[in-house]
This record gives structure tokens, sequence and C-alpha cells, in this order.
């Protein structure tokens, strides 16, 4: 009895000490440092940044943002001092863990801190995460952006079934490297599909005379890269101008991989889940801080499913008559947010 009593008192306190050290990881606060490629206001960003929160699902985090903007800011001497402003936060204030968006992010502050000690969590990436180090790294992890191309191109079909030729229109952004290399490789899935055009784009006038040249050419537009595109002074145009453009000019049906296109003109679209490209991150972000798993151990992984909408706004304007069908497993946008 006596030597029973006291192996219960030692698993009381081994117990005891357990429960202590777990109780006083989720009372510590932890610090991350979120750093957007874009800008917060822009609901791609701050739908990611939600589902991080809610993958991580903890209360006691204290988060700081600096936002590079660089959808808006093109001088790559001002988006240096954003990024500086994000490293002298990381050596001052010494985050638990990093959190940065998209492909800029990673450009100009995540790939500095490749195999240090602090814990880098991406997400929404489409460059091969080998050109930031990320594979094989230490402390890195994170979610790709992989666009739904055969979902959309099945989408598309549903609503015009004559398609076969396909134009790819993306802007100077590296980024697009990636998701070009994908959709080559996709494209073979669809035999009766072909890109019989790929262009870049760079100005808005070289915009606007590829999407006229392209009227007689393609029976399809794949509308990527619009952000990089500038006017006559050197300045980014908003990228809504540019879909408000195309809606108002082009009578070729166009699609894309995200809903704020849709929102703005564009057909249709299997979008990117901003959300769950944040939640998943957000987990990963869990397993780091609380669970103690080295990010190295944590593959890096991408969103599978994509949600289809239309706009049906655009299908009047292109004169389509569309299968009631088709609206009970899609999301629709009943106008162009330009127009609201």
């Amino acid at each position: 009895m006596d030597m029973f009593f006291r192996f219960a008192i030692v698993f009381y306190i081994i117990f005891l000490n357990l429960t202590t050290h777990i109780l006083a990881n989720e009372q510590q606060s932890l610090r991350i440092l979120h750093v957007p490629s874009y800008h917060m206001s822009w609901e791609w960003n701050s739908s990611q940044l939600q589902g991080f929160k809610d993958g991580l699902s903890l209360s006691n985090v204290e988060y700081k943002i600096v936002e590079l903007d660089t959808k808006r800011i093109s001088d790559p001497t001002l988006i240096q001092q954003k990024a500086m402003i994000a490293k002298n936060l990381i050596d001052q204030w010494q985050p638990d863990l990093l959190y940065t968006n998209d492909d800029n992010a990673q450009k100009y502050v995540a790939m500095d801190y490749v195999n240090t000690t602090l814990p880098i969590v991406f997400s929404a990436v489409n460059r091969d995460p080998s050109i930031y180090h990320f594979s094989n790294s230490s402390n890195a992890t994170g979610v790709m952006e992989y666009e739904h191309f055969i979902p959309a191109i099945n989408l598309l079909r549903t609503i015009k079934k004559d398609i076969k030729h396909i134009a790819v229109i993306v802007d100077s952004d590296p980024m697009w490297a990636g998701v070009v290399k994908r959709i080559k490789e996709k494209i073979k899935e669809v035999p009766d599909i072909e890109v019989t055009q790929w262009y870049v784009a760079d100005t808005f006038t070289n915009y606007k005379d590829i999407m006229k040249s392209l009227q007689t050419k393609v029976d399809a537009v794949a509308l990527l890269g619009v952000f990089n595109i500038k006017d006559e002074s050197n300045r980014n145009i908003d990228f809504k101008e540019i879909l408000r453009w195309t809606a108002e000019n082009s009578k070729l049906p166009d699609f894309s991989f995200w809903e704020s296109r849709v929102d703005s003109g564009t057909l249709v679209a299997v979008a990117i889940s901003a959300y769950q490209q944040g939640y998943i991150a957000g987990e990963m972000a869990r397993k780091i801080l609380i669970d103690g798993v080295a990010p190295s151990d944590i593959p890096i992984n991408s969103t599978e499913k994509g949600e289809p909408m239309i706009s049906l706004a655009r299908a009047k304007a292109l004169g389509m008559n569309i299968d009631v069908q088709i609206f009970l497993n899609i999301k629709t946008k009943k106008q162009y947010d330009w127009s609201e």
C-alpha cells in the first residue's frame, strides 16, 4: 500500500507538471509578425490573415503587420524601405513566428531569414519555393497558391461549349513564370484545347492592343497578370480599371482564378480561397508554436478545392443564355463592383 501511495504521488507530480507546462504554453503571449505583399484593405490579404488566425486558434497572440503594398507601389527603393521596417521589427521585437503572404513578401523579407531560428510560415506563393530557398530549409513551410486551371476550363465550357483556342495574358511580374509553367503542363490533360497565344502586357496601351487583336484569333482569354501594368507615366494601373475596360470592350469570354476578378467583370473563375490559404498556414503555425513540430517536418502544401463562380453581368453583356442548372452549384455575381 505504501509503495502504491508513493507511486500515486509521483504520478500526480508528473501530471501536474505536464498540465502546468501546457497551460503555460496556452497562456504565454505569442508574437507574430505578418508581412503581406500587398495591402490589408484588399480582401485577398485580409481574408488570408483571418484564415490564419482561425487556423492558429489562439487568443493570446500579439500581431504586428508591415504592408509591402507592392500592388500600388512599383518603386523598388520604396518597397525595400518597407521591407526594412519589417526586418527592424524582427531584430527589435523578436517575434515567435513570421507569417508572409504572396511572393513579394518572400522575395523582400522571408528569404533573408531562411535557416535561422525564426520560424517562417507563408501562404499564396506562386513561384517554386526553391527560388526563395524554402525547399529543404530548417525553418520554413507554407501553402502554395496553385490555380485551378482544368476546373476553370471545364466551367467555361459548360457555358460556351465550342471553345478550342485560348490566349493567356500575364504582366511582367516574375511570379507568373510558375503559373505559366503549370498551365503548359495542365493543358496537356485537355487535348481538344490549345493555348495558341501567350502575351506579356507591360503597359495599359499594350494590353488594349493585345485584347483588340485577340477578338478574331481565339475563343477565350485567361486573364492572369493584370497588376503590374503601367500607364504612360509609369504608374501602376488599378486592376479594376483594367478589368472594367475589358468588360466594356472585349466580346471574348474570359476566365481567371480569383474572386476579385469576377467581381470586376471577368466571366468565370474557379477561385483560390484566400481564407483557406491562410487557414492551412495557421494550422501549420499552431503545430510549430504549440506542438513543437519543426517547420522542416511540416510539408509545404496547397489548397485543393476551388470555388466556381460566374459574373452574371458579364454573361448578359456577352449575350449568353446560361442553363439555370449551372447556378445550383456555383457562386453568382449579379453586378460589377465598379457599377455599385
